[in-house]
C-alpha cells in the first residue's frame, strides 16, 4: 500500500502553519513581560501612572491587529525564524540584551523609582523587538508598529525634571485659572502659591490637583482611541491635544468648584467633595474624548492601510 499522502489543510496543518507565529509571540510576551513587571511599581503606587495597568493587556492586542494585516505567509516566517535561528548576530544580540536587562533588573529592584534605568529598558527591549521584526518582515513593515511603541512608551514615567516642571506649570495654570473665575462670580479667593484661602479656609492645589494624572490619562486615552478607530494621523494629534485642553479645563472646574463650595458651605462639604469631584473630573475628561474621537471617525478621512 502506498503511504498516505499528508493533507496540506485541516486542524494539524493549521496548527503546524501558526507555529512560527506562536514561538514568536511567546518570545515577545516574554521580552515585554519583564519590561511591564519593571513598570509595576509605577503604575501600583496610584499617584499619576496608574492607567499603564492597562498596557500588558492593550498592547499585545495592538500588535497582533497590525500584524495581522502583514498577512505574510507562515511558510516565509518559518524559513525567516530558522535562519535567525542559525545566525551568531542574533545569539550576540539576544546574549548582549540578556544581560544587559538582568543588570537593569537589579537596578530596578534597588530603586524603582529611577527613571534613567526604565527608559534604557524600553529601550532595549524595543531595540531587540525591532531588530528580530526587520529580519522576519523586513525594515518597510516596522512602521506598521509605531502605535505600540508609542502605547508603551507612554506607561513609563516621565523623567523627573520633567514632571517637575509638568506638575509647576499645570499648577501655576490651574490656580490662575481659578482665582480669575471665582472672582468674577464674586467669590474673594486669595492665592498664596499653591494654596488658595476661600473663607479663610485652605486648598492646596498641587500635584493630584493640578491635574497631571488627568494630563498623562488624557494623552494615553487619546492616542488610545485613535489607534482603535484607525484616524488619520492628523486626526490623531487633534484628538491628542483637545484631549490635554479638556483634562486642563474639567481640572481647572474642579478646582472652582471646590473653591465656591468653601464659601458655601464650609470645611466639611470641602473634604466631602474633594476625592469625589477629582473622579468626576477625570471620568468627564475620558468621556469626552471619546465621544470626540466618534466624533471624528465620523467626519474626518480614515486612515491608510499602512497608517
Amino acid at each position: 500500500m502506498k503511504p498516505k499522502e499528508e493533507t496540506t489543510s485541516g486542524p494539524r496543518a493549521v496548527a503546524r502553519d501558526l507555529h512560527p507565529e506562536r514561538a514568536l509571540l511567546v518570545f515577545l510576551l516574554l521580552l515585554f513581560g519583564q519590561l511591564f513587571l519593571a513598570l509595576w511599581p509605577t503604575w501600583d503606587d496610584g499617584t499619576y501612572y496608574d492607567y499603564g495597568m492597562l498596557v500588558p493587556i492593550v498592547a499585545p492586542i495592538l500588535f497582533l491587529w497590525r500584524w495581522r494585516e502583514i498577512d505574510r505567509p507562515p511558510d516565509q516566517i518559518a524559513a525567516a525564524l530558522k535562519a535567525l535561528g542559525r545566525a551568531p548576530s542574533t545569539w550576540i544580540l539576544l546574549v548582549a540584551g540578556f544581560l544587559l536587562v538582568t543588570f537593569l533588573r537589579l537596578i530596578e529592584s534597588v530603586d524603582s523609582g529611577w527613571r534613567a534605568p526604565l527608559y534604557l529598558h524600553w529601550f532595549t527591549v524595543w531595540l531587540v523587538a525591532a531588530w528580530l521584526l526587520s529580519r522576519l518582515i523586513g525594515f518597510s513593515h516596522l512602521g506598521r508598529f509605531l502605535p505600540v511603541v508609542v502605547v508603551t512608551l507612554l506607561a513609563v514615567p516621565l523623567p523627573s525634571a520633567v514632571e517637575s516642571s509638568l506638575i509647576h506649570g499645570l499648577t501655576e495654570g490651574v490656580a490662575e485659572l481659578s482665582v480669575t473665575a471665582n472672582l468674577y462670580m464674586g467669590f474673594p479667593v486669595v492665592r498664596s502659591g499653591e494654596t488658595l484661602f476661600a473663607a479663610g479656609l485652605p486648598l492646596q492645589v498641587s500635584e493630584g490637583c493640578s491635574g497631571i494624572r488627568s494630563f498623562q490619562s488624557s494623552i494615553f486615552a487619546g492616542f488610545l482611541i485613535g489607534e482603535f478607530l484607525r484616524l488619520g494621523w492628523i486626526a490623531r494629534i487633534f484628538l491628542v491635544a483637545s484631549g490635554v485642553a479638556i483634562a486642563f479645563l474639567a481640572n481647572s472646574g474642579r478646582v472652582i468648584f471646590l473653591v465656591r463650595h468653601a464659601f458655601l458651605d464650609g470645611q466639611a462639604s470641602l473634604d466631602k467633595l474633594h476625592d469625589v469631584s477629582g473622579y468626576v473630573s477625570l471620568g468627564a475628561t475620558l468621556v469626552t474624548i471619546v465621544l470626540l474621537g466618534l466624533l471624528l471617525e465620523r467626519f474626518a478621512p480614515p486612515s491608510r492601510p499602512n497608517d
